[in-house]
């Protein structure tokens, strides 16, 4: 019965708001009309509708980041992304460059490899925002890294410019070979659950510093077991894929002065 009650209620709220926005619709339209401006009322009208989805759904941002796929031109994604308000060309291969953009919900970074998409990385910000992934499916906010990683790409761990860490795997021949790539990045949003448990920020950073102490102390067996237990404890708050070296995924990762610089001031 609370299922049923859940799902009416839910029913309830979406119904309310569709009936927000017919109305604000509605009077935008007369409104123009009335002031004799018809011919712009088209444009305008759904500008609004559009505004107006952003800031009471995550349809606008979830749509836009459905178009991303490794193998798009760049010119494509540009004219839906618009031009990259931030580049950086990749040391690992020097032949990539990362292209930044902010869709208020999320920071995208796009791999230009010879003006195609070659991966790309979206870091949710909102602390609602569940994009769908485009390839082999995962929940980011319920289930432990163990069970949407099989880590066996490698790991990647820091705690000195900027705190994260990430696991990539081979999406093997079915995605033509794709590599998943997962993790914490400390500048990520979400809010995180597991097993009904809230997984607080600060602690996933704690224990990747942990994790960090006994990397750097070479103390691999202790670092093992360490990084076994982080991995069934942890969610991701980020993802990556590409079809070059996973390795670029964290590169492609903004340091925290970097981040700061070029986007912190949207979410203070």
């Amino acid at each position: 019965m609370a299922d049923v009650a859940d799902d009416s209620h839910e029913e309830q709220v979406e119904a309310s708001r569709r009936a927000t926005i017919y109305r604000v619709i509605v009077s935008v339209t007369l409104t123009l009309i009335s002031i004799g401006q018809f011919n712009d009322t088209k444009e305008l009208v759904l500008a609004t509708y559009e505004d107006i989805q952003a800031n009471f759904t995550h349809h606008v941002e979830y749509e836009r980041l459905s178009l991303l796929n490794i193998g798009r031109t760049i010119p494509y994604i540009e004219n839906q992304f618009g031009p990259p308000e931030v580049i950086k060309r990749s040391k690992v291969n020097p032949e990539v460059s990362f292209q930044y953009y902010s869709i208020e919900k999320a920071i995208v970074t796009l791999f230009n490899h010879h003006e195609r998409v070659a991966g790309f990385v979206v870091i949710p910000i909102a602390s609602d925002f569940y994009p769908e992934q485009p390839y082999a499916p995962f929940s980011m906010d319920a289930s432990p890294l163990s069970a949407i990683n099989s880590g066996d790409g490698g790991f990647y761990l820091d705690a000195n410019n900027l705190v994260y860490y990430a696991e990539s795997e081979d999406l093997g021949k079915q995605f033509l070979f794709l590599q998943r790539v997962t993790g914490f990045v400390e500048y990520g949003g979400l809010e995180r659950t597991l097993n009904s448990t809230v997984i607080e920020p600060a602690t996933t950073i704690e224990d990747i510093d942990a994790l960090n102490d006994l990397l750097v102390a070479g103390l691999e067996e202790e670092l093992v077991d360490t990084i076994l237990l982080f991995r069934a404890s942890q969610t991701a708050n980020f993802y990556g894929y590409t079809e070059l070296d996973p390795a670029l995924v964290t590169e492609s990762l903004l340091t925290r002065i970097e981040f700061d610089t070029y986007f912190g001031g949207i979410y203070d």
